[in-house]
């Protein structure tokens, strides 16, 4: 039975400027790219025509670079030209026909551009980069002006293309954020000074696209609600900001972002350590101050309940997503149509965010299908073969292998030795913070029962208990086992009960408290340094030891920026470039990995250690030799101990080539 919609709000029309939305729900701007040459492509596309496919009203684009000064690297759209013009066309009116709203998201780095190995960066003042500590050229009068000109005529090229509208980058320390900010606009002309200098900018361009647009051309813009500076744009300057914004007549919706590329950064994509919705308060602030023009909410917000929340209780008009619509291209109808438990979710870890970071294509662990056509409306293709499958291991890799085999309809035998599926992932849901991490097994654990996937849990599948049920094909998918710390350093005998890999300390085996704590780093990914903020709260003194000259490498920037600083108000002593090489009577000794002095921590109570794990292929040996004609395929860590989206691509990939 179909689930009443429990949100009517925010599946209810909205008139923004002269056009009109189907519902509150929009596609934030989303780096994803997956241009080429500065070309759109097929793919470019597809990300954005599969989520209007999958319910969302208004859909803005990645950054478009308006000047060819902005143009960072070949992932990034060019709109200043008429290089991308069909594909612009035929996006606009895919996106269209899918019953979306396309807008173009106009974007200039000003001194923020650090990726180009030549072209000098442009600001607003010579203040420095937060970030990469550059110092730009500072614009003339006549350079500005010929920017503002730049954005109207991408502007005007995007409307001609049949797009319906341009939101103007002013968000994250992007050029119109150093104009808007007193922290960095620091002009005595007519672009600074006070309110009205500092947003002529932003004002002049809007004013320049509304003359040579229709009027029905939507022109939105992101500002910062916080940014996250002294001396920056705080709550009542922001609203401000946008009262004057909104008071021109030209601006037809604000979104509001937050932070810029000073330690602020995190607050851009807040984390599973910020609370759900974290900014909405702000957000209603800003909605005060804009009257009758639309605000969207950014930031954590990734349940239809919370979405509904935002706009039926008047904190915003508009809710802006992109993590949890890149999870689930297909949120919107899910969510419409009482199907919300089937909405894949996103649990904020910002594992995407790091990809394009560093300049990967966009790719979400548990969503192999981004970015994909057909992904909105995506389900297995029925087998004409259907096949007796067992599934050995219920960690994340063997759940995804065996929901994707039961959905094309083979029949799938799962075995999980602990009685709680989830496997070794499940233990991360333990630690500070990653409870919600436990949303991406109980999603696969309802498709598992959603497509009759029979659970075996609580017991050793061994030879004798696969060949029980008959299998034509076997999924392994029995995850890695800790290295014993004797294999990568020396150990008295008699010291070795207190020292335990992560995953067998979080168990329970070894101290659970006490003086001190040593925490050896050779993961440098999220979990261990939950582990670390769980050893703070229980010991007095931890030490964090990595033989990396830093930490937290596999960790995305914007979350790293957490880590430390959690790290260090726990008062965690870190120390670099050093390794374990001898432990006992309490005493570990740390060797300098570029041949400086030793370090002797004493009255250690306990040493936990993430080092590289081995593969759990025990199994695959075992049936090769008892049963050497029957398919076999390994996934995740006992093919080769990787990451999560490992295990789960791994899985999916199997199942869907059974």
């Amino acid at each position: 039975m179909t689930e009443r919609t429990p949100s009517p709000t925010l599946f209810s029309p909205l008139k923004v400027g002269g056009r009109t939305l189907r519902n509150r729900l929009c596609l934030s701007a989303t780096v994803t790219n997956y241009a080429a040459g500065n070309r759109i492509t097929e793919r470019w596309k597809d990300f954005l025509i599969e989520r209007a496919r999958g319910g969302t009203a208004m859909l803005v684009t990645e950054v478009i670079a308006v000047d060819e000064e902005a143009l960072a690297q070949g992932s990034t759209v060019t709109g200043f030209d008429d290089t991308n013009n069909d594909d612009f066309k035929d996006t606009a009116e895919r996106v269209h026909i899918e019953g979306g709203q396309l807008v173009g998201q106009l974007w200039h780095p000003g001194r923020q551009q650090l990726w180009h190995p030549t072209k000098s960066p442009m600001g607003v003042s010579d203040q420095p980069d937060a970030y990469s500590w550059t110092v730009p050229h500072v614009m003339s009068d006549g350079e500005v002006q010929r920017v503002v000109e730049a954005y109207v005529a991408t502007a005007e090229r995007l409307w001609r293309c049949g797009f319906a509208g341009v939101e103007l980058h002013g968000a994250h320390g992007y050029l119109i954020t150093q104009f808007l900010s007193p922290w960095s606009n620091t002009r005595t002309d007519q672009w600074g000074g006070d309110l009205e200098g500092r947003t002529r900018f932003a004002r002049e361009i809007a004013q320049g696209i509304r003359q040579r647009c229709a009027s029905d051309f939507v022109i939105g813009i992101k500002i910062p609600g916080l940014e996250g500076v002294d001396g920056g744009i705080d709550l009542p300057e922001s609203t401000r900001i946008a009262a004057r914004l909104a008071g021109t007549g030209d601006i037809d919706y604000i979104a509001c972002g937050q932070g810029n590329f000073s330690l602020s950064l995190e607050t851009h994509v807040p984390d599973i350590h910020f609370k759900p919705g974290h900014f909405i308060d702000v957000h209603k602030a800003l909605k005060a101050a804009a009257g009758q023009v639309p605000v969207m909410a950014l930031g954590r917000i990734g349940r239809p309940e919370l979405a509904e929340t935002v706009v039926a209780d008047g904190y915003a008009d508009l809710v802006g997503m992109s993590r949890a619509l890149i999870a689930d291209a297909a949120f919107g109808k899910k969510a419409a149509s009482g199907r919300a438990r089937e909405i894949r979710p996103s649990v904020f870890d910002n594992f995407a965010w790091g990809e394009i970071h560093v300049g990967k294509p966009l790719a979400e662990f548990h969503n192999p299908r981004l970015g994909s056509a057909g992904e909105a409306d995506w389900s297995p293709v029925t087998t004409g073969e259907p096949k007796r499958v067992a599934v050995i291991g219920a960690g994340p890799g063997g759940l995804e292998a065996a929901w994707t085999a039961a959905a094309a309809g083979h029949t799938v035998i799962l075995f999980g030795r602990s009685p709680d599926p989830g496997g070794a992932y499940r233990l991360e849901t333990l630690l500070p913070g990653r409870a919600e991490i436990a949303d991406v097994i109980n999603h696969q654990i309802h498709l598992c029962r959603l497509h009759g996937v029979e659970m075996r849990f609580g017991g050793e599948a061994d030879v004798a208990a696969i060949r029980a049920v008959w299998p034509d094909v076997v999924v392994l998918a029995t995850g890695g086992d800790e290295r014993a710390a004797e294999e990568w350093m020396t150990i008295e005998p008699d010291m070795s009960g207190i020292t335990r890999g992560a995953r067998s300390w979080l168990r329970g085996h070894g101290p659970q408290e006490g003086r001190s704590a040593v925490l050896f780093d050779q993961d440098h990914g999220p979990t261990v340094y939950a582990v670390a903020d769980l050893l703070a709260e229980r010991f007095e003194r931890v030490t964090l030891v990595t033989p990396r000259p830093q930490i937290a490498q596999a960790v995305n920037y914007c979350s790293a920026i957490g880590v430390h600083k959690r790290l260090h108000q726990a008062g965690v002593d870190i120390v670099t470039a050093a390794r374990p090489v001898d432990f006992s009577a309490g005493t570990l000794v740390l060797e300098n990995v570029y041949g400086g002095p030793e370090r002797a921590l004493s009255a250690v109570d306990l040493l936990v250690h993430a080092v590289p794990r081995r593969a759990n292929d025990r199994l695959e040996t075992a049936l090769r030799e008892a049963c050497p004609d029957l398919p076999l395929h390994l996934v995740g860590d006992c093919r080769s101990p990787r990451n999560l989206m490992a295990a789960i691509h791994g899985g999916h990939a199997v199942a869907c080539g059974l």
